[in-house]
């Protein structure tokens, strides 16, 4: 079991991603404004959080750099519709729109890698 934070301000993207999660048995919780990303990882510690890549004005990679550097064990997958730019090669990342059964078997391959670690 894991614990995924989602990152959207598409509220219905993460209604749907913490439903898939929870029903593999996962403990999944979502944020829809960029704003109480820290307050909410404090208090639930994450292994894998997915952000959108568009979150109002913020840079979400440079924002995630930060995070990670309170939180180095959390894998970070980054999402959009948009393709990747250069600054996001080699970065974890989900193509919107989505197949759910290729994001789960994407997220639980990535839990499973860090428990063989």
């Amino acid at each position: 079991m894991g614990r995924i934070f989602i990152v959207d301000d598409n509220k219905g993207v993460c209604s749907l991603l913490k439903e898939l999660f929870t029903m593999e048995g996962h403990l999944a919780k979502t944020c829809s404004e960029i704003e109480r990303v820290h307050e909410k990882l404090e208090s639930f510690k994450p292994d894998v959080s997915i952000f959108d890549i568009h979150m109002g004005k913020c840079d979400v990679l440079e924002f995630t750099k930060t995070l990670k550097m309170r939180h180095p064990d959390m894998e970070i997958i980054f999402m959009s519709a948009d393709d990747p730019d250069e600054c996001f090669k080699g970065q974890r990342f989900i193509k919107k729109p989505f197949d759910i059964f290729k994001v789960k078997e994407y997220v639980n391959k990535i839990l499973l890698e860090r428990v063989a670690v």
